[in-house]
Order: C-alpha cells, then structure tokens, then sequence
C-alpha cells in the first residue's frame, strides 16, 4: 500500500499572478516524486482562486519540500 506523502510548496520567485512566498500543500500518493506544475497551479487554484499559468509552476519558481 503506497503512503501518502505531504509536500509544502512555496514561490521563491514573483510570477505574473503569483506573490513571492506563496504556500500551498499538496498530497500524493503512489509515488515520491515531487508535485508536477500542472499539480501545483491546480493547487492554487483550489487553495486561493488564483489562475497560476503551468509555465511558471516549475521549480524555477517553486520549492517543493515533502514534510516528514
């Protein structure tokens, strides 16, 4: 049975829609990949309305951290 890991995701960089610190959570399951840019602005969307464009949800922008 996979376990579900916590990741806490966080803006280090300023993007067109998204302020500089930023935090979302996000789970996974199955897998102990870090959350995707399609997985991270969906969060934000979900978690603050915001529309993060896909692009700019990469690791360029974001830090992906899994919570222990």
């Amino acid at each position: 049975m996979a376990t579900p890991r916590l990741w806490k995701v966080t803006c280090k960089r300023r993007t067109p829609n998204v302020p500089e610190g930023l935090t979302v959570e996000i789970v996974k399951s199955g897998t102990n990949t870090p959350p995707t840019a399609k997985e991270i602005s969906a969060a934000i969307m979900q978690k603050y309305g915001i529309a993060a464009r896909e692009e700019y949800c990469g690791r360029g922008y974001f830090t992906a951290v899994e919570v222990k």
